[in-house]
């Protein structure tokens, strides 16, 4: 009861302050609740006596104009205010600070923006439909709180820099309907927080790169109607999460990768109504995007690589283009796409004659292709749209439907198809075989038969199985001669032939296609003539001056009312017989440096270009790694040229057309040297002379011959062989003695060496000769004395020294493994037995006239043994043993091998020349072959 109590006690307090607070309302206006309407009141300046607890206030749709003072301290609570549709000319002044947060002045005169210090709260300003010329810097210096602002459709045709600086917390910004025709770069730069920027219907012409870099948090950007003709590179760079763009309606002719750089969360693209006439790849950077809208353009034919990297695509808009080519695949890039519209094009082949076109669209649910002339429907026209529910076909007069066309689409529920000429014949009675009519969307199906005469404008539905029969000849064509493939030379005519057969004596029309596209302007002749099992009807196209831009795949298409066939794609290849663009010219290289040889040619397909040397494919250049080629820079280079590449280089340029070749030659210079060093010549009179001067160098040197600085000419003695690199002087005499001298020259320098020829007398060389021969007699008869007295003196010595026995060499004179013969007694003998048989006692020195021996000696001791003179030794022979000595060379003598001293002097004498041979390359004096007994030839002093 006492809640009861309270609730009706508080439904009595509400209706007496409603009651009270409708007294207090300005009798023109109506207050409900915080809200007074005070619209179309007629009202004409700001009204008084208003409720000071009201929030909004609207004066929208009355007669205020001229200049409008507000004074809202006695309104606290006033957040909104509406004014809409006045004749307001100048913005509201507010006589004091006010907590008005929205501000509506749409549909007034205003032509400025000013007064804005009293309202520090602002968030929301509308000036949409005023008379707003220009923002400076200082308009909006106090409206920081600003989230959103409208300034469309006014005659804003100039905007600051830095008119928006205040404006931090700008959420969006709409400016759509102006004259603005440029944005200064910089004009955005503090808006962080924009999300929304609407600058549709102005004049901008160009969008600049890095205008928009600022705009890190803008999701939403709409450029429609405007005239851009070009978004340069980086125009949307910064964009980070950006989601939509709107671009339709503008002059763009083209989509390029670099002004869709950055658009990396890119969700919306709507370029439609524009003058697109391709695409290009570039959608890398796009690769979240979902939808991509365009329609409305020029585009004729789409490429494998045109929807590369759109992944996640689930709509594409083409309609309303010129499309007549799609490539084979190209829908493969696209495998998330539901929804793909087509309608008003020329992809009647499409349907007609392409295989697997939408292989990749698993997913797809609605295909449009309304209005792109379709007259035949061909088997496989819809294999891979496995979850296609929705198929439009309307506006294209549809003749046949081939078996099982629509097979590959089990989840269709929406067939679209209205046509007045199906020709329902046996190739059309598949469509009433129970368990595909029944699957049919007929109520969606709109079909009449155009033949034969007994289905004539009846609808597909009403016509029964049977009556679909087969016609014993039938009027729709029927290619029977297709169009040969050919290869031509550039320049050249040619024609390509079709025909066609048909019982219809209705004319065929032929369509000639070139890549799938019409081609329109061209010569052809029609005739008709009884081939091929009746009369065939042919269509000859006729090429003139064929250029290369002619090469393609020729298609024939033949129609009449009962159909439409497609002949075989006969391929036609131009060719153009190879041209060189760069020829090879002759050169000339030192040797060391690198020669470059250019040569490039051009021609369909592109020439190859190969090189020949002297005829041949042997290069020393490419077998010693010294040859490279620069394809690029159509450039073969040779590096550290020798003379073995000195030649003639051949360039070949060949392709299918034909082959041309030029010529170059390479000359290898080098500066004349020689091969050898010349010696000088010493000769007898009447001997032949022959001086060699072996020359090299490129070009090849020119040689010269002087004697003591005189040219030497041909003479009856003089001859000049192997080019002038051989001199023979024949029966040379003491005339011909002298300074030789060869010079070689070419253009790269000279050279030259001397020799000195002497040519004797006869009396000089035989004295030559005999004095050399007595001095080598003399000298060994020397070598013989010497080794007679060394030999007589050990044989008359008695007793070795302790000295000589003490200083002598440790090695044992031993005759290993053998005996002497007759006695069974070991040939070792001490040193004591040796000097013993030398009749010397142990430790007894030799006398002081012989002097010291020094170095230590080992003297062989032959008993029983004889000398034999040889003619350049001493041989000692006995029974088992020979020694042969060494003896001086012939040119030495005796003198040349002993010390002269002076025997007053007590100093001893010093050691005596080693003979020749003897120390250093001659074998020890004694050898015993036999007892393998060795001796050390010892040092002897003389006085």
């Amino acid at each position: 009861m006492l809640v009861a109590y309270l609730l009706f006690v508080t439904t009595l307090l509400y209706e007496a302050a409603i009651c009270n607070a409708k007294k207090v309302c300005y009798k023109k206006c109506e207050c409900l609740g915080t809200y007074v309407d005070c619209s179309k009141t007629m009202v004409n300046a700001f009204p008084e006596a208003l409720p000071q607890w009201m929030e909004t206030l609207d004066l929208s749709l009355n007669k205020i104009d001229g200049n409008l003072t507000i004074d809202t301290n006695s309104y606290l609570h006033l957040t909104t205010l509406k004014l809409t549709k006045n004749s307001i000319s100048y913005f509201p002044v507010f006589v004091n600070k006010s907590n008005i947060s929205h501000l509506n002045l749409a549909h007034n005169k205003i032509e400025k923006l000013e007064a804005l210090e009293n309202l520090p709260n602002l968030k929301t300003l509308d000036m949409n439909k005023n008379k707003l010329i220009f923002l400076d810097d200082n308009t909006f210096s106090q409206s920081k709180h600003f989230k959103i602002l409208n300034l469309n459709n006014n005659f804003i045709t100039n905007l600051s820099a830095n008119c928006f600086d205040a404006l931090t917390n700008l959420v969006e910004l709409k400016i759509s309907h102006n004259k603005l025709n440029n944005l200064p770069i910089g004009l955005f730069k503090k808006l962080k927080n924009l999300e929304l920027l609407d600058l549709s219907r102005n004049h901008i012409t160009v969008i600049h790169g890095l205008l928009f870099m600022d705009l890190v948090n803008l999701k939403s950007m709409i450029l429609r109607q405007n005239q851009i003709e070009d978004l340069q590179d980086g125009s949307f760079f910064g964009l980070i999460n950006l989601q939509s763009l709107h671009l339709e309606d503008n002059n763009l002719s083209k989509i390029s990768k670099g002004w869709l750089y950055g658009l990396n969360s890119l969700v919306y693209l709507n370029i439609s109504y524009n003058r697109l006439d391709q695409i290009k790849s570039g959608w890398e950077y796009c690769a979240e995007l979902e939808e991509l809208d365009l329609s409305y353009n020029k585009l004729q034919y789409i490429e494998k690589s045109n929807l590369e990297n759109l992944r996640k695509l689930q709509k594409l808009h083409l309609n309303n283009n010129r499309l007549s080519f799609i490539e084979e695949g190209s829908f493969n890039n696209t495998p998330m796409l539901q929804i793909l519209q087509m309608d008003h094009n020329y992809l009647s082949w499409l349907i007609e004659d392409a295989k697997e076109t939408f292989i990749g669209l698993r997913n797809l649910k609605k295909l449009s292709l309304a209005n792109n002339k379709i007259l035949f429907i061909k088997k496989e026209a819809f294999s891979g749209l496995d979850n296609l529910d929705e198929l439009n076909l309307l506006q294209n007069n549809v003749l046949e439907i081939q078996d099982e066309a629509f097979k590959y689409m089990p989840n269709l529920e929406y067939l679209y198809l209205n046509s007045s000429s199906l020709v329902c014949d046996c190739s059309m009675s598949w469509l009433k075989q129970p368990n595909i009519f029944e699957d049919l969307p007929f109520d969606y199906i709109n079909a009449f038969c155009g033949f034969p005469e007994k289905n004539k404008g009846k609808n597909l539905k009403e016509i029964s199985f049977t009556d679909f029969s087969c016609l014993e000849n039938s009027p729709k064509p029927m290619i029977v001669f297709h169009p040969e493939s050919k290869m031509v030379l550039e320049r050249q005519n040619i024609t390509l032939k079709c025909g066609v057969n048909s019982s219809s004596t209705e004319k065929i029309n032929f369509v000639w296609k070139k890549d799938n596209h019409d081609l329109e302007s061209i010569s052809t002749n029609h005739y008709s003539s009884f081939e091929f099992n009746g009369m065939t009807q042919f269509s000859v196209l006729n090429l003139y001056n064929i250029s290369m831009s002619q090469s393609g795949k020729y298609q024939c298409v033949a129609s009449n009312e009962f159909g439409i066939t497609y002949s075989n794609r006969s391929v036609l290849s131009v060719v153009v017989y190879p041209f060189f663009a760069k020829v090879p010219g002759n050169s000339s290289v030192k040797t060391g440096l690198t020669a470059k040889l250019e040569c490039a040619a051009n021609g369909y397909p592109a020439p190859q270009i190969s090189w020949q040397k002297d005829g041949g494919t042997d290069f020393p250049a490419a077998q010693e790694r010294r040859m490279k080629v620069m394809a690029r820079d159509d450039v073969f280079l040779i590096v550290d040229v020798k003379l073995v590449d000195m030649g003639i280089y051949s360039c070949t340029a060949k392709n299918v057309a034909g082959m041309i070749a030029a010529n170059a030659t390479l000359n290898v210079l080098e500066p004349p040297w020689f091969k050898t060093e010349m010696s000088n010549k010493q000769v007898r009179v009447g001997e032949e002379v022959v001086l060699e001067c072996l020359s090299y160098g490129s070009p090849k040197p020119k040689i010269k011959w002087t004697k003591d600085g005189i040219i030497l000419t041909l003479s009856n003695r003089h001859f000049f062989t192997a080019e002038n690199q051989l001199l023979v002087i024949m029966e040379a005499n003491t005339d011909d003695s002298g300074t030789y001298q060869c010079e070689i020259t070419n253009s790269l320098g000279v050279n030259s060496q001397k020799v000195d020829v002497l040519v004797m007398p006869l009396y000089r060389s035989l004295i030559h000769e005999y004095t050399l021969g007595l001095v080598i007699i003399v000298i060994i008869m020397c070598i013989i004395i010497i080794i007679a007295i060394w030999v007589l003196f050990v044989y008359k010595a008695k007793r070795p020294s302790s000295n000589l026995i003490n200083n002598a060499d440790n090695k044992s004179l031993d005759s290993s493994n053998s005996k002497d013969s007759g006695t069974g007694e070991s040939t070792k003998r001490s040193q004591e037995q040796l000097f013993n048989e030398l009749g010397l006692s142990t430790g007894q020195k030799l006398n002081n006239n012989v002097g010291n021996l020094s170095p230590e000696i080992n003297l062989p001791l032959l008993t029983h043994a004889s000398v034999v003179l040889g003619e350049n030794s001493v041989t000692y022979k006995n029974s088992k043993t020979a020694i042969q000595l060494p003896t001086a060379k012939p040119n030495e003598t005796v003198e040349d091998q002993t010390t002269k001293c002076d025997k007053s002097s007590e100093r001893p004498c010093s050691k005596p020349t080693p003979l020749p041979n003897e120390t250093q390359n001659s074998p020890p004096i004694a050898q015993q072959s036999s007892s393998h007994a060795s001796f050390h030839e010892p040092s002897i002093e003389v006085c």
